[in-house]
């Protein structure tokens, strides 16, 4: 996945492809503005997401992880955050997913999902199984939620106004391997 141009379609064409990468200590602030472009977060709400990023980039946290596309300036395009989750077997959870609204419709979002998925599925079957994201129930997040569906998560639960009165949380479900 580190490769900067693959061939597509039937006819072979050269696209290029901005590298995924394990995200640094460098990227925090690119991952928070990603947040708030994207309308994910409010100034006042990011503290945790930046202690979330500060932990699992400095390896405090085990098994956390963030990965981030960037571009030939190395510039971050795109960030997801995926962790074990705690008191499940094997069931890690896609916390962040975010891409800059310049390359929104390009499958930045796709290429970055496909490749957590596949570190995952590397890291074998006693390891991890199953995915899960959870997102808002708001018109906001339509699109989102299509997205998922589009790659073959399922909407496993909704949990009655979580986010806020009319706000629920939608939990989708893929699973890692087979059977």
């Amino acid at each position: 996945m580190h490769a900067r141009y693959a061939f597509r379609g039937p006819t072979r064409m050269m696209v290029h492809m901005d590298p995924i990468r394990p995200a640094t200590a460098q990227d925090e602030a690119a991952v928070m503005e990603l947040a708030l472009v994207n309308d994910m977060f409010g100034p006042d709400e990011l503290e945790g997401l930046r202690s979330a990023f500060r932990s699992a980039t400095s390896g405090e946290e085990d098994g956390h992880q963030w990965h981030v596309v960037v571009d030939s300036d190395d510039r971050v395009t795109a960030a997801a955050y995926v962790a074990p989750e705690p008191f499940a077997d094997r069931l890690w959870n896609l916390y962040f997913l975010a891409v800059s609204p310049a390359a929104h419709g390009r499958g930045t979002a796709s290429r970055l999902i496909g490749y957590v998925e596949q570190l995952l599925r590397a890291a074998g079957s006693e390891a991890a199984r199953v995915l899960i994201v959870e997102t808002s129930s708001t018109e906001q997040y339509a699109a989102a939620r299509a997205f998922y569906r589009a790659r073959g998560f399922d909407e496993e639960a909704r949990i009655r106004e979580y986010y806020g009165p009319g706000d629920h949380k939608v939990v989708y479900w893929k699973a890692l391997t087979a059977g």
